[in-house]
């Protein structure tokens, strides 16, 4: 053998001995996984101020959202008095008159493009039935008190409705959450397939939420066949947040304010908002404050710095 064979061979061998020898692995930095905390607006105006739609200042709501450091927010369509923030050509087919109580503006299209751009969901909130508040609505929508089980013409209507905003908002909307679910007495599978399917047009894989009522109770009740989410509803929450056997997912609703929509000072604590967040967290599911807006459509400042709190990392 060679001189410069043998210095091969060695060479070989060392490379070999450094390649298996034991050396400590690098540091690598975990990435906690993001927490599963959302807000809620009720945010819809009167019948008087159906134009101050237009002044909403959608870029800077999206950017306290993101400073709160949300992963979703839960964005009222419209309730029971009969308004609605964007425009819908099922419903105004069907009710005409329906139109001088919106705003030429699709503000829930504008704002999903903007939580978009933060990487924030967005889930839309409609009710049940049609306005109770809103007899115009209810006769030609073809609907009863939201007490009694609601007649199959209704649920054509409403689902014609719910599947022009699925197909337009597509993607952009990754849930609904229906409020008012109080009797669905009578409902065939046909109904429940007619809804859910209006539910899931234009994104099959929506996060669905339909809401039987507030309290321990009633939070994690499944209400619907297509339904995979907790509506949660819960004004006063546990200590510890815990899943209920269930095969939805697990998700709490409550006010930071004295009620829904109230510009109050904040229940909790940080320190609560903090331990209810990683609870959720943990189980996979989602934990969701109710916030108010001024009437400048901005989040209360002392509300924004009391979850900033709660949502920062820890050292």
């Amino acid at each position: 053998m060679t001189n410069l064979a043998r210095l091969v061979r060695r060479l070989a061998a060392l490379a070999l001995a450094l390649v298996a020898w034991p050396w400590p692995a690098p540091a690598i930095a975990a990435v906690p996984a993001p927490p599963a905390f959302g807000v809620m607006v009720h945010y819809l105006p009167d019948r008087q101020s159906i134009g101050e739609v237009g002044r909403f200042d959608v870029e800077a709501f999206a950017a306290s959202l993101a400073e709160m450091r949300a992963s979703h927010l839960i964005l009222t369509l419209g309730q029971n008095n009969g308004q609605f923030i964007a425009p819908n050509s099922a419903l105004e087919a069907l009710c005409p008159r329906s139109a001088r109580n919106r705003s030429p503006r699709d503000l829930p299209l504008e704002i999903g493009r903007a939580l978009q751009r933060h990487g924030i969901a967005l889930i839309l909130y409609l009710p049940f039935r049609a306005p109770q508040a809103d007899l115009y609505l209810m006769d030609c929508l073809g609907d009863i008190s939201e007490q009694l089980p609601p007649p199959q013409r209704f649920i054509a209507a409403w689902s014609a409705v719910i599947r022009d905003w699925s197909d337009h908002y597509g993607p952009l909307a990754t849930g609904w959450w229906f409020d008012g679910v109080y009797n669905t007495t009578g409902m065939t599978a046909d109904d429940w397939g007619r809804l859910c399917a209006a539910a899931r047009s234009g994104a099959s894989n929506r996060w669905l939420a339909f809401n039987a009522g507030e309290g321990p109770a009633r939070f994690s009740l499944k209400s619907a066949p297509c339904q995979n989410l907790m509506a949660g509803e819960y004004l006063q929450p546990a200590a510890r947040l815990a899943s209920p056997p269930s095969e939805l997912r697990l998700h709490v609703l409550t006010p930071l304010g004295a009620s829904w929509g109230r510009p109050t000072a904040a229940r909790f604590s940080a320190a609560q908002l903090r331990s209810w967040i990683a609870d959720a967290t943990a189980a996979g599911g989602m934990f969701t404050l109710d916030l108010p807006l001024d009437d400048n459509f901005h989040f209360l400042p002392a509300h924004v710095a009391l979850v900033r709190s709660a949502t920062a990392p820890r050292p």
